[in-house]
């Protein structure tokens, strides 16, 4: 891991050791509501504010989104596009996906080179500042990868990592 340099990375490294000297996550409390389909990507843009607490660094950070096309939002669909989030910081750009899990539960996995084809893949699912902190320093081992990252269709077509 490098060092981190933006203040996100640095929140979230502080969340994580705090974590892991309390035994226990901050709690947050429940996820921002959505109140209609033309603020879906609004309201997919709040929920990862929430969960990161991006709120509680005392400065703006900038978060953009769009539609996902290589991805489906939900396991085995084609028809609705995942989200694609990013938090660009002057020396580099954390991007995440937003999809909806077997329990339909919206999830964030962090994009990050496949270690065999190098294409942007949902590596490790971020649902709170305390898992980037923990993605951040490789710390915990609860840190099992994305359940997304054998199934996602942005692995190069030959890539040995990509599953059925």
């Amino acid at each position: 891991m490098t060092k981190p340099f933006n203040p996100v990375e640095v929140a979230a490294v502080q969340a994580a050791m705090e974590r892991a000297q309390a035994g226990q996550a901050s709690q947050l409390g429940p996820d921002p509501a959505l109140h209609s389909r033309d603020d879906e990507l609004r309201w997919v843009e709040a929920v990862l504010r929430h969960r990161l607490s991006l709120h509680s660094l005392g400065r703006p950070i900038a978060v953009r989104t769009g539609d996902d096309d290589t991805h489906p939002l939900v396991p085995d669909g084609v028809r609705f596009p995942a989200v694609a989030l990013s938090i660009p910081f002057a020396d580099r750009t954390l991007d995440f996906l937003a999809t909806y899990d077997d329990r339909r539960r919206l999830t964030f996995d962090l994009l990050a080179p496949c270690d065999r084809c190098s294409k942007p893949v949902p590596t490790e699912e971020i649902n709170s500042l305390e898992d980037l902190g923990d993605y951040l320093l490789q710390a915990r081992d609860g840190l099992g990868g994305s359940p997304r990252l054998r199934t996602s269709p942005a692995h190069a077509a030959d890539c040995p990592s990509r599953g059925n």
